[in-house]
């Protein structure tokens, strides 16, 4: 047998910059997602109104919407690790002032709105910047290797961040923010590190041509905007996880640990579909099986919607 044969598989985590960047994206997933749970169960405390939650959500879209057009300009033309340290700072600065606004006793709920704009700005811009930055970090042969690497970080932070989040906020708000300040740290310190592989940045004088280039490759091709559409209105007018601290709290009587259970359960979904999809994979009928998800989805959300019971509401979200 030939010494290729023999040859174990590579991987990319035999290059040290793609496993700060693995490390660095773990920890600010894990942040991320622990800190929306924080933020959400205490403006609901504060206001006991539903409205809140859903302006929560807003103040940081709003950024990503009004700035989407910039955000993937700045990651093509810049040093994206600059970039992606910068927007980590301007996060961990954000939970710092969570902390000093609950260790403070504040219940104006205007200046937390305020720094969930700034964080969502940050994030708008950071999202971008670490995807585009990850082709750089290893050869092309082994970007597929990667991005499924990339792809579990990602899911393991977003299925375990909500629920340490709601077990540390029995100790109090203060302590997620305090533990979201640590780990938006130890991703800078990995950032730090970060060496490329190959630099690929675009440079080139910007243009309005260039800043619209996505758009105008999606309006030219009527089967991918049908398809972001449909994922588009899905989303939007069926999103229930706004809402969790209220079912968390007045219908489902479950505290800060059963919000941060609702808020892991799609991920638990969404990973399980993904482990099916590589091992089926989609070939035919793509179309048929988009329209037959997304109703699936729907009545998913009609099913939490109407459950008074934690098993069958984290069952739906799984759904």
């Amino acid at each position: 047998m030939s010494d290729l044969d023999t040859r174990p598989a590579e991987s990319a985590f035999t290059y040290p910059s793609f496993k700060r960047y693995w490390a660095a994206r773990l920890c600010v997933t894990f942040a991320i997602q622990m800190q929306a749970v924080a933020i959400g169960w205490q403006i609901y405390d504060l206001t006991r109104r539903p409205l809140d939650l859903g302006l929560v959500g807003l103040a940081q879209f709003l950024p990503s919407l009004g700035l989407a057009l910039i955000t993937g300009h700045v990651a093509d033309r810049y040093d994206r690790r600059r970039v992606m340290a910068l927007c980590v700072v301007v996060e961990a600065m954000c939970s710092v002032l969570f902390l000093i606004f609950t260790l403070r006793g504040g219940t104006n709920t205007s200046y937390l709105f305020g720094v969930l704009v700034l964080f969502g700005t940050a994030r708008a811009f950071e999202f971008p910047a670490s995807v585009a930055l990850m082709p750089n970090l290893v050869p092309q042969r082994l970007f597929t290797n990667a991005a499924a690497w990339s792809s579990s970080a990602w899911q393991t932070a977003t299925i375990g961040g909500p629920a340490i989040g709601g077990l540390l906020y029995a100790m109090g708000p203060g302590v997620v923010y305090g533990a979201c300040t640590l780990m938006f740290g130890l991703a800078l310190v990995q950032m730090a590190q970060i060496r490329l592989e190959r630099e690929k940045v675009d440079r080139q004088a910007p243009t309005w041509k260039s800043v619209v280039a996505g758009v105008s490759f999606i309006r030219s091709e009527p089967v991918v905007l049908g398809a972001v559409s449909l994922d588009l209105f899905a989303v939007l007018l069926g999103g229930a996880t706004a809402l969790l601290p209220v079912y968390a709290r007045d219908i489902l009587h479950v505290g800060p640990w059963g919000l941060g259970l609702l808020r892991s359960a799609p991920a638990v979904g969404a990973l399980a579909t993904a482990v099916v999809v590589a091992r089926y994979p989609i070939r035919h009928h793509a179309g048929a099986i988009l329209l037959v998800t997304v109703g699936v989805f729907g009545l998913s959300i009609v099913g939490f919607g109407v459950s008074e019971n934690l098993w069958l509401s984290l069952g739906m979200l799984v759904v």
